[in-house]
């Protein structure tokens, strides 16, 4: 069963990978910034600014397509008291800043959810609030670890 699986896997991998890409309308909750670092070194220029930064947490990691894309969940830590505040239910959307690295037509890019989603979802001043404060923040931080703006 394990072979299969991972022949299945490798196969899915493969039709991905060399399959043309289809390029679907993007709604205006994505950021996405062409990048000069292919996907893998990008996360590590995000792994480490975090690692050196007492405003950002790291909340999780997961490599995709076999390790080909990445993607992130960060946080920038003054929004957690103003999610607290709009409800505990919010936790669920894990709110904090939804980022993948991936590879287009040779391109290397960074997609990002834009923060605006959380309180479409969930509309509460407290969230509003937090959203305001964390806009800027993530907006410096990819300049200052990707150059984009």
């Amino acid at each position: 069963m394990n072979a299969i699986l991972k022949t299945l896997s490798v196969a899915a991998l493969a039709a991905l990978t060399s399959a043309p890409a289809t390029h679907a309308e993007v709604s205006e909750y994505f950021i996405i910034h062409p990048l000069e670092q292919a996907p893998q070194e990008a996360a590590t220029l995000l792994r480490d600014f975090i690692a050196m930064s007492d405003e950002w947490s790291l909340n999780g990691e997961f490599d995709m397509a076999g390790g080909a894309f990445v993607g992130m969940k960060i946080c920038f830590n003054e929004m957690r008291g103003y999610v607290v505040q709009a409800g505990l239910h919010n936790l669920a959307m894990m709110p904090c800043g939804n980022i993948a690295f991936y590879e287009e037509d040779d391109q290397a890019y960074l997609s990002m959810l834009e923060l605006g989603y959380l309180t479409t979802l969930s509309p509460h001043p407290a969230l509003e609030e937090g959203v305001a404060l964390a806009r800027p923040a993530y907006v410096a931080m990819l300049s200052e670890v990707f150059g984009v703006e």
